[in-house]
């Protein structure tokens, strides 16, 4: 085992001075810093609840801050999931700190409005508002269950603030259902020959295109898997929430364990891990993948590798 010596502050120094606070550290290994791991989930409960019409409108945090040891809620250490459940007529204001919201509309139809943008949406549809702390306003014509992911979690470890001056980094963007379903089936259509991680198509807006992220930090994509087809072991440094969107018969092995997929449930899969997907069900698959791909296409470490 490696031995770390840690050294409190000079006793010699004031008691409230800056100095008083100064900790060194002096390990054989400077790289042996040990945080809590992402682990390998899925929220299967949280699911059952934001379906559930005893919830009301409210939203359903998909929260591992306990496991992950943060002083907030958090799904990874860089992203926060959500259900939004909306009765007919309800109404959910969210203002969040982060850098974007990104949704998917599992149930329903309503609005979303935003610092003077309005998006109408229906089932199926995904659409994303840039961040700061201007409130969100989600208003449902009929009930309603959305999926929404921020990196909320990005600014309560760095104590930092969304700019509120200047121009944003993201603008509100729609993805009509139709639309994303008609891309989809241009993709599957393709004759591939080579090595895939799967038939996917990647949501982005203009300013973002390089990353091809939909905020700053969050990538999302759909992803399909014909039946008796298999995506290859791979792993790269992001991590993944898997929103499960047709998925009978199809199940992840993630670092050699077995993970059952759940319609509509949302599964971790931690960066680093191995992992591969397999379709033996009668359909075909589709999920929706977030990722906090951004910060590390950004840092030109997104490690990605077939494992």
């Amino acid at each position: 085992m490696l031995r770390q010596e840690v050294r409190s502050p000079a006793e010699a120094a004031p008691s409230d001075s800056p100095a008083a606070r100064a900790i060194y550290h002096t390990p054989q290994n400077g790289f042996m810093t040990f945080l809590p791991a992402v682990p390998a989930h899925v929220f299967s409960a949280e699911r059952d609840r934001a379906f559930d019409p005893a919830t009301g409108t409210a939203f359903v945090t998909l929260d591992l801050s306990g496991p992950l040891a943060t002083a907030y809620p958090a799904t990874t250490p860089t992203l926060l999931a959500r259900y939004a459940r909306l009765r007919a007529g309800g109404v959910l204001r969210l203002a969040a700190r982060c850098s974007g919201e990104a949704y998917h509309v599992l149930q329903g139809s309503g609005r979303a409005l935003k610092a003077g943008d309005r998006i109408d949406w229906r089932a199926g549809d995904t659409f994303c508002l840039p961040g700061g702390v201007a409130e969100t306003v989600l208003s449902a014509a009929e009930e309603a269950v959305l999926f929404l992911v921020t990196d909320e979690p990005a600014f309560g470890w760095s104590g930092a603030s969304p700019a509120l001056e200047g121009l944003p980094a993201m603008q509100a963007v729609h993805y009509p259902a139709a639309v994303a379903e008609a891309e989809m089936a241009q993709v599957q259509a393709r004759v591939n020959t080579e090595k895939l991680t799967g038939k996917v198509v990647i949501f982005t807006s203009p300013g973002l295109e390089k990353a091809k992220t939909v905020t700053p930090t969050i990538s999302l994509a759909l992803n399909a898997l014909e039946p008796g087809g298999d995506q290859p072991p791979h792993r790269h440094n992001s991590v993944a929430l898997t929103l499960c969107l047709e998925g009978r018969g199809v199940y992840s092995l993630i670092d050699g364990q077995r993970v059952d997929w759940q319609r509509h449930a949302v599964m971790v899969t931690p960066p680093l891990a191995a992992h591969s997907h397999h379709n033996r069900g009668p359909d075909g698959m589709l999920s929706l993948v977030a990722q906090d791909a951004g910060i590390y296409y950004n840092a030109r470490a997104i490690g990605f590798s077939f494992a």
